[in-house]
């Protein structure tokens, strides 16, 4: 698929900045129900209950519009700019903080917080996070470093360092890095924060979760490469042997 000129931008800021927000990229009757059945399952027998917050693991297992939601094309697109083709899913979760959940410590994430020395040149990893709940400032969202992605060191946990807080109305995608220092602020609102996690490696970086078993998941090629089932076809320089 041919990236459209909004998408295209979207490709540019990642590689400048190391973030970029999507508004809208799920609108209408498809995010309601995104949002309705993650509120189904914060509240069931697959939330896993943590201090800071609740995490449903392995998203795609529970239902078609969770998988429907890896290969929308346009995103797809977009991770094949950034990561090239044939990347993985490392990680595919719901996560919902809790009103008077504390400031997170600033960080990195996989595969960069794994190196001994993080490098640049590369993207390597993405973390997208999808909006079910407005995000900003007061309810604790994002907060990140612009241009941090092309720097070696660590981030100091608790630093105070200029930031800006992703902004975003249910639907909206931030796509960063995972070598972008980022972290969640304080949510100081009475409700939850939801989202949807996505995150990507290239497809020679070991994800962080193992290929699950076959299930309706792996429907087609393409998501059983994506979710580490199938290797895709051998090449040399490009071409396939």
């Amino acid at each position: 698929m041919t990236l459209s000129e909004p998408t295209t931008s979207l490709v540019a800021a990642v590689q400048k900045q190391g973030f970029a927000i999507w508004p809208g990229f799920l609108q209408g009757e498809r995010c309601d129900e995104i949002r309705r059945l993650t509120e189904h399952l914060a509240g069931g027998k697959h939330a896993n209950h943590y201090p800071k917050s609740t995490r449903v693991w392995d998203l795609y297992r529970h239902g078609a519009e969770f998988v429907d939601l890896l290969v929308d094309p346009e995103l797809t697109a977009v991770l094949n700019e950034l990561l090239g083709e044939n990347h993985l899913v490392s990680d595919y979760s719901l996560n919902v903080v809790q009103p008077g959940q504390p400031v997170d410590g600033w960080h990195i994430d996989y595969p960069y917080n794994e190196m001994p020395a993080p490098v640049t040149g590369a993207v390597l990893g993405l973390q997208c996070v999808l909006a079910l709940d407005s995000f900003c400032s007061s309810n604790g969202a994002t907060q990140l470093v612009p241009e941090s992605h092309t720097r070696t060191d660590r981030p100091d946990a608790d630093a105070v360092i200029d930031h800006v807080v992703f902004d975003g109305e249910p639907g909206a995608l931030l796509i960063m890095t995972a070598a972008t220092w980022h972290r969640s602020g304080f949510n100081a609102s009475t409700a939850p924060r939801s989202a949807v996690l996505m995150s990507f490696v290239e497809r020679w970086v070991r994800p962080m979760s193992d290929p699950p078993e076959p299930g309706p998941w792996g429907r087609t090629d393409a998501l059983r490469i994506l979710l580490g089932m199938q290797r895709p076809p051998e090449t040399i320089n490009g071409v396939a042997i």
